[in-house]
């Protein structure tokens, strides 16, 4: 396996996003394909509901992981588009996950009650899988294919209605029929 390091999986992603946006001006961003073959982080959080989740229990499916805080301004806007986009890829096995990162959860569930992201499984992670998954800046999302191999990436803030990331995670999605086979 090709493993990259740490500065430059963020360097890359970071660079990759900056020219998307060149490229993209007004229009949605995609996700950022990234180099080599680098194994996710596995990790073992709780979410609000206090039921644990493993990534590494997701195997054979695409997953999204998505990395945000209440304070974040863009993640406030996310987070119910996120929510929008799994019940989208509802008859798909691509998972959404969304990764608080230090908020209480009480202070969670009062951000939630007035920026509703329902469907959308909240995990409480903190300073160990922000370093784990080197996570710098907010909003950052990671999309893990079935192998566990970090694949796209997403330095800020993304529309998640758009069809181009749509179809970016149903390729990483081995059993979508609706998979277009290249990212």
């Amino acid at each position: 396996m090709n493993v990259i390091g740490r500065r430059r999986l963020i360097v890359t992603t970071a660079a990759a996003c900056i020219s998307g946006i060149v490229r993209a001006a007004a229009d949605a961003l995609p996700l950022v394909e990234l180099p080599g073959r680098v194994q996710a982080p596995d990790f073992d959080l709780p979410d609000l509901a206090g039921v644990t989740h493993r990534l590494s229990d997701y195997r054979g499916r695409a997953v999204l992981v998505s990395f945000w805080a209440v304070w974040c301004a863009p993640c406030r806007r996310e987070l119910p588009a996120l929510a929008v986009l799994r019940a989208k890829l509802r008859g798909t096995r691509t998972a959404l996950l969304a990764v608080n990162l230090g908020d209480a959860p009480e202070r969670i569930a009062a951000f939630l009650a007035d920026h509703p992201a329902p469907g959308l499984p909240i995990l409480l992670g903190g300073k160990a899988i922000a370093h784990d998954w080197h996570v710098q800046a907010l909003p950052v999302a990671y999309a893990v294919d079935g192998d566990g191999i970090l694949r796209l990436g997403a330095l800020g803030e993304r529309d998640w209605n758009s069809p181009d990331v749509t179809r970016q995670l149903r390729a990483l999605d081995r059993t979508d029929p609706g998979r277009s086979g290249s990212i």
